[in-house]
């Protein structure tokens, strides 16, 4: 029987993306919560704005460099309505500028969980001053609004060094995790028997369960019992047997078709299938009968005395019982030459 190699395990590395990421999920998360004061505070607009306007009014602001502003206000104050002027000097000139959102990805967050509605926005294309003219139809000098550029919320959260690498941790901690599952459903091992013995007839037999009960593994044939193949002549099975004590001449394994015999063997040499085959058919590999053996006998002393000159009486025919044709033909060949010679002694 073969040596069993080891069993094949899944990769190691499955394991180890799984546990890599879960340690940078909860890296980043500890991270990012530490950053929580920083985070309401950027994104609050109470906290982080351009300007706070109170009441209705006028109101002009500093230079605006940004992209995106908003207006907000607290849900439940009075609502203001808001429009935007360009100012050149010291006066507003132009139309109110019309609204348009953006950045829509950042909305507001409070940490008490005030709502914030937004009540206008706007995209500059250019730098300068403007005024923010704030319109009531109720009383609203208790009420306050927001201006708040949305694009220095991004920009302040960057400015974080914890935040930014809390966020990271977080992004490679999911991406490990189907990482992790591609390696694991890669690396699964085969189910194919890794056991293999060898068969009587050669065979590699796989071998799916060990338990000494299994037949073909641990119930070996006895050698004391002989085992014969049975193959169809006039080819044997080429299965090695124990060596007899005893002689065997091998006639009953030819007649039986389980040995070749040398005309076979020959044929078989000559790539001549089918002759050999044949030659199965014919029974040639049969043996000489005892009165085959007489008269054979008999010829050969006849012509031995002719060739030396001395007369013996005719060898008179044996009935044989059973004579195949060849040994017929054969017989009639070795007759003729005999009456010549004895015509010749004659003269």
């Amino acid at each position: 029987m073969m040596q069993a190699p080891e069993p094949a395990k899944r990769s190691p590395w499955a394991l180890r993306l799984a546990i890599a990421g879960g340690v940078m999920l909860l890296l980043g998360a500890i991270l990012i919560q530490s950053q929580a004061s920083t985070i309401s505070t950027v994104m609050d607009p109470r906290e982080e704005h351009h300007g706070a306007y109170t009441g209705a009014g006028t109101y002009q602001t500093e230079t605006l460099n940004d992209t995106c502003y908003r207006f907000y206000q607290d849900a439940d104050d009075e609502v203001m309505s808001v429009e935007l002027y360009r100012v050149e000097g010291s006066a507003m000139v132009g139309d109110a500028l019309g609204e348009k959102t953006c950045m829509l990805d950042w909305q507001p967050m409070t940490a008490d969980g005030a709502d914030m509605v937004e009540r206008a926005a706007w995209t500059l294309n250019g730098s300068g001053e403007y005024a923010v003219v704030i319109t009531c139809e109720e009383d609203c000098s208790e009420t306050t609004g927001w201006f708040v550029s949305v694009d220095d919320m991004p920009i302040a959260l960057m400015q974080s060094t914890s935040l930014v690498l809390g966020g990271a941790m977080c992004c490679l901690g999911v991406l490990t995790t189907p990482i992790a599952l591609i390696v694991y459903y890669a690396s699964k091992p085969s189910r194919s028997p890794r056991v293999m013995m060898v068969g009587e007839d050669g065979r590699l037999v796989p071998i799916t369960d060990l338990n000494p009960d299994h037949p073909t593994l641990f119930n070996q044939p006895d050698p004391s019992v002989p085992t014969q193949p049975s193959v169809a002549p006039p080819f044997a099975d080429t299965a090695e047997h124990q060596p007899s004590q005893e002689f065997v001449d091998g006639l009953n394994d030819v007649a039986a078709g389980s040995l070749l015999t040398t005309e076979q063997v020959y044929a078989l040499m000559r790539g001549d299938v089918e002759g050999a085959q044949e030659h199965a058919k014919t029974g040639r590999y049969q043996t000489t009968s005892a009165e085959e053996a007489i008269q054979d006998a008999a010829n050969a002393a006849a012509i031995a005395s002719w060739d030396e000159g001395v007369p013996l009486a005719e060898p008179k025919a044996v009935e044989r019982k059973t004579t195949s044709p060849a040994r017929k033909a054969s017989a009639d060949q070795s007759a003729a030459p005999s009456n010549a010679w004895k015509e010749w002694d004659e003269q």
